[in-house]
């Protein structure tokens, strides 16, 4: 909680998300959860990545920097860990899916 006061952790809400996939903003959701998990439940929009959390420090060179990067998992705690581990690498225009996928539903029914 504190490194979301102090501007470290970047949380963005579902319904904001949605609304700039809804605006065709160019950026990347990126999922980092398991590919069990990709495969039981995403989001289902042609910006979506997948890339496990724990092949990104690895994988992250895949990613345009230039982009805007929404990191999600299934509560938010694997997306804030993937916007630190972006931020280090270098990227600047990173954030994560305040609730993770299970509050994604509120966003895409206008309730969040």
């Amino acid at each position: 909680m504190i490194n979301k006061f102090n501007g470290i952790a970047k949380g963005i809400s579902p319904l904001r998300v949605k609304e700039k996939l809804d605006r065709g903003d160019d950026c990347i959701l990126l999922d980092v959860r398991s590919p069990q998990e990709y495969a039981a439940r995403r989001i289902d929009h042609p910006s979506v990545l997948s890339i496990p959390l724990g092949t990104l420090r690895a994988e992250c060179q895949k990613l345009p920097k230039e982009k805007e990067i929404i990191a999600y998992c299934q509560v938010s705690l694997r997306g804030y860990e993937a916007q630190r581990i972006l931020e280090a690498a270098g990227f600047t225009q990173v954030s994560f899916l305040d609730g993770g996928i299970v509050a994604w539903p509120f966003a895409t029914r206008g309730n969040a």
